[in-house]
C-alpha cells in the first residue's frame, strides 16, 4: 500500500492564501507541489511550481524548451511578477483536486501518477483528508524493495 511508502510530513497550504506565500514555500523548503487544503485539511486543489512560474513566463517556453540552440532566455529568466499578481490567491491559478487514496497499491499510485503527469501526488484517506505525499521515487524504492537483492 502506497501508505507504507508516501511521505508523511508534507506541506500544505491553505485555499485563502496567496500565490506570495506559496512561492516562498516552494523556494524555502525545495519542493515542487502544494497540496491545497480547506480549514478541516481536505484536498481541494493541487499547486505545483510549474503553476507559479506560468506568471512569468511566457507560453512558448512549453514549446521551445526542447530545442537545444535556445539555451539563454536572458531577461524572461529574470523577470519578476508585479505585486498584484503575487497578491492574487492561489485558488486562481490551482489545478483542480487529484489524489490516491492511502490504501491504493504502489502500482496503482503509479498509474495515477502517470496519469495525470505529475511527480509527485497527494495522498488522502477515505475522508479526502490529506496524510501524506507519494512521488514517483517513493513509489519506485519501495517496488525495488521487494526484490531479492544480494
Amino acid at each position: 500500500m502506497i501508505r507504507a511508502s508516501m511521505k508523511r510530513n508534507v506541506f500544505s497550504i491553505h485555499e485563502n492564501e496567496i500565490i506570495a506565500n506559496a512561492a516562498k514555500l516552494f523556494v524555502n523548503h525545495r519542493i515542487g507541489t502544494l497540496p491545497v487544503v480547506d480549514g478541516s485539511n481536505k484536498l481541494i486543489g493541487i499547486l505545483t511550481l510549474q503553476c507559479v512560474l506560468k506568471i512569468v513566463m511566457p507560453d512558448f517556453v512549453n514549446l521551445v524548451g526542447n530545442f537545444e540552440f535556445l539555451n539563454n532566455f536572458g531577461a524572461m529568466e529574470a523577470r519578476v511578477p508585479l505585486q498584484k499578481e503575487l497578491d492574487r490567491p492561489i485558488k486562481e491559478i490551482m489545478l483542480k483536486p487529484f489524489s490516491v487514496n492511502e490504501n491504493w497499491s504502489l502500482l496503482h499510485a503509479a498509474a495515477m501518477l502517470n496519469k495525470e503527469n505529475v511527480i509527485d501526488i497527494p495522498v488522502v484517506n477515505d475522508d479526502g483528508i490529506l496524510v501524506g505525499l507519494a512521488s514517483h521515487v517513493d513509489i519506485g524504492t519501495a517496488l525495488i524493495k521487494s526484490w531479492d537483492l544480494k
